[in-house]
Parts: C-alpha cells; sequence; structure tokens
C-alpha cells in the first residue's frame, strides 16, 4: 500500500481523532431520526388546536371551531373543556344528541367540571329523559349548593318532568343566591303561569323586567298572559317591547301578528306575516297562516309568492311542497299543483301526509278534462322516470352507526 495512502487511513481510523464532527445518523425515507426534534408534542398541538378553536369562537365560526376542538381531542384526548365548548356550540344549532354526547365525554375525562354536569342535564331535561336529568341535577346541587345556576337548572329539568311544585321550590332557591338574576324570576313567573297563579307570575316577569329591560322572554309571556284575558291592546303592546329589545325575536313578531288578526288589523297583520318570515323562513304554520291571509285579501300574487318561498327556504321538505300544491290548485294551476304534490308526496315521511297528496292528486285528475288528464299522466311517467334516474345515480349511503335521532326540545321554558 501507498504510504500516503496509508497515512490517510490511519488519519481517518485513529481513535482518539477529535478534529471532526460525528456523521449524523442515517436517516430511514418515512421514518423520523432518533435525533429528531422537529416533532410537535402531541399536548402542544393540541393547545393550539384548542386556542383556534376559541378564536374561531370569538369569531362566530362555530362549523371551523367545531373542527378545531375535535383536532385538539385527536391529539389530546385528556385535554379539558373542548369537548364542553364542543357541545355549547352543538347547542347552538340544536343538535341536543350530539351536544349530550360532547358534555359525557367531558364528564368522563374530568368529573370535575360541574358546567359540563349542568349543560348534560339541561341537554337531557330538553330530550325528555326526565328522570336521568332530574337525578343528575339533583346530584349537582348536593356537590354545590350555593350555586343559582344549578338550583335553576333543576328548576327547569323538574318543570319538564311534571313537578310543578319541586320546580317552584329549586327557582326559589336559585333566586335567594347571589348575584341576582332575571332570568330566574322569569322562569318562576312560568312556573306560577303554569300552575294557574296568574297574578305571581306577572310580578315575577315584572321583576324581571326591572332587573334586565332586555329580558325579551318576560316581555312574551306578560304579552300572551294579557292575549289569553282578552286584554289584546297590552298584549300587542308587549310584544312590540319585546321585538324592540330584539329585533330578531320571531316569537315576539308572530304574537304581534296573531293579535293584529284578532283585532281586524288585516293589512297590518298581513304586514307583520312577512317580517316574521323573513327572521323565520321555516315557520310552516305562520307561512300557511300568512297564504291564507293573503289570499283573503285579494292578494293571491303575494300568497303564491310566500309559497313558493317556502319551497325555496326548505328546499327537500315535503310539507312545504304540500303547501306550494295547494296553492297552485287554488289558483287553478292544475298541471303545477300536481307536479308539486307529485314531489311532496315523494319526500313526506308521515303516512298521513302520503295520503293527502295522493287524495289532492286524484281529485285534480278526476276533475280535469280529458287533454289535461293525458298531460298529467305523461307528467306522472316523466317524472318517476327521473325519479328512478336519480336514485341510480345518487351513492350508497354509509353504514348507521345506530345513532339515535335528535328529538325536538320543548320551545318554554327557556333553559339558558
Amino acid at each position: 500500500m501507498a504510504p500516503a495512502l496509508c497515512l490517510l487511513l490511519v488519519l481517518v481510523l485513529a481513535p482518539g481523532d477529535t478534529t471532526e464532527s460525528r456523521p449524523a445518523p442515517l436517516i430511514v425515507p418515512g421514518r423520523p431520526s432518533p435525533a429528531d426534534t422537529t416533532r410537535v408534542d402531541p399536548k402542544a398541538r393540541a393547545r393550539e388546536e384548542y386556542l383556534r378553536g376559541r378564536e374561531l369562537e370569538r369569531l362566530n365560526a362555530d362549523g371551523p371551531a367545531i373542527v378545531s376542538y375535535a383536532l385538539a381531542l385527536r391529539h389530546d384526548p385528556d385535554i379539558p373543556d373542548a369537548n364542553y365548548r364542543i357541545g355549547l356550540l352543538e347547542l347552538k344549532s340544536s343538535s341536543l344528541m350530539s351536544a349530550t354526547r360532547a358534555f359525557a365525554a367531558e364528564l368522563k375525562r374530568h368529573p370535575d367540571n360541574l358546567d359540563a354536569a349542568r349543560e348534560l342535564g339541561l341537554a337531557l331535561a330538553r330530550l325528555g329523559r326526565h328522570d336521568s336529568a332530574v337525578r343528575r341535577l339533583e346530584a349537582l346541587v348536593k356537590r354545590a349548593p350555593q350555586d343559582g345556576r344549578n338550583w335553576r337548572a333543576l328548576g327547569f329539568a323538574q318543570l319538564l318532568a311534571g313537578q310543578p311544585q319541586a320546580a317552584e321550590s329549586a327557582l326559589r332557591r336559585a333566586i335567594a343566591l347571589p348575584p341576582p338574576s332575571a332570568l330566574e324570576h322569569r322562569d318562576l313567573g312560568y312556573v306560577l303561569a303554569q300552575t294557574g297563579r296568574e297574578a305571581e307570575a306577572r310580578a315575577e316577569y315584572r321583576k324581571a323586567i326591572a332587573m334586565d329591560p332586555k329580558e325579551t322572554g318576560a316581555w312574551v309571556n306578560l304579552a300572551n298572559l294579557a292575549r289569553k284575558d282578552g286584554d289584546l291592546a297590552q298584549a300587542l303592546t308587549d310584544f312590540r317591547e319585546a321585538e324592540k329589545r330584539d329585533s330578531t325575536l320571531a316569537l315576539a313578531v308572530s304574537g304581534q301578528a296573531l293579535v293584529l288578526r284578532q283585532l281586524g288589523r288585516d293589512e297590518e297583520a298581513a304586514a307583520t306575516y312577512r317580517r316574521l318570515l323573513d327572521l323565520d323562513p321555516t315557520d310552516r304554520a305562520s307561512r300557511f297562516d300568512a297564504i291564507q291571509l293573503f289570499d283573503s285579501l285579494g292578494r293571491g300574487d303575494i300568497a303564491l309568492q310566500l309559497a313558493r318561498d317556502g319551497v325555496r327556504a326548505e328546499p327537500g321538505s315535503g310539507a312545504a311542497r304540500l303547501l306550494l300544491g295547494l296553492e297552485l290548485q287554488g289558483r287553478g294551476r292544475t298541471r303545477e299543483a300536481v307536479l308539486e304534490l307529485r314531489r311532496a308526496h315523494a319526500l313526506l315521511a308521515d303516512e298521513e301526509g302520503r295520503a293527502r297528496a295522493e287524495r289532492l292528486i286524484a281529485n285534480l285528475r278526476a276533475q280535469a278534462p280529458a287533454t289535461l288528464r293525458a298531460q298529467l299522466d305523461a307528467d306522472s311517467v316523466a317524472f318517476e322516470r327521473e325519479r328512478t334516474r336519480a336514485a341510480r345515480a345518487r351513492p350508497l349511503a354509509k353504514p348507521s352507526l345506530g345513532t339515535p335521532d335528535s328529538t325536538s326540545a320543548p320551545a318554554l321554558p327557556d333553559s339558558r
């Protein structure tokens, strides 16, 4: 071996040589190096996603906020508050079953989260699971008897469970605890009204308003009592006071429409119905009343427009299609009416509604002249052909996980 090469090998292999840094470890593709420090700690990632969720909540981006909280839980299933935040956001969209699961998941890992315990009890009450709700909330007030919110929640659950005396007792306990709460007086007023003690109920509603003039629920409930007593002028005044404080409160506007109809002020009622349907396009009962009112006023053009607006607001609703079909029938537009009734029949889930649509179609077909009947038959064939084509093009549904459907919550009293 050449002397120069031997010298080079000795220098390279000499064990005491410290003039060169050690080589980096071999990196296998797809696998982090043992010395790789660029990986982010999962708990840090979870915290980052959680904080992003809070910021999205602040911006009223509820859907993206839920996604961020879910990502936080994926990185760290034990991160506190994330499931609780998801539950609150699900409540905002009335997804009671999803909210219930989120609150239960929070409590499973963080049993000391009393806010989650309270919200779980309220959600169960609204789902009609009264025994479970009352039992949980009774346990909660034993753990935290100085928190009026817990007693108020218990009162809400007891009222829905058909226990008005217990509900009254719980709400009075809530009122006796600081800080003062207009909502507790409002809810006590509701319980008293339900048990026929209307003068006491009014007094509680007025206490709520004195504490918080923006407490719209108390104004609405005062208006309902006035309407029940036949004092329509006072009812209208109270409903308007509620709307003045919250222009988006559909209950206040629908109450005005009903009172104006009772007072015979149909033109004002009609305008109020239009305002109401702008606020809540899915209020089918009010839409039906509004359509009937405009028809009675000789404004069939507006009535038909309102029926079409209902379909635009809920294109997948058989009830909205049925309403449009009825209005088209009333306008003498038989062919369009039958088409909408066929669409309604295809969308309606209840047998009574489907049977009604079938009867209406049969009656219209029987009354139609022969030439129109032939067109209706051809339309029927084309409709069924299109339905079959759409069904074949539709992707297969994912297998069900057996999650129970959400149950609608009672409208009153408000649990918030």
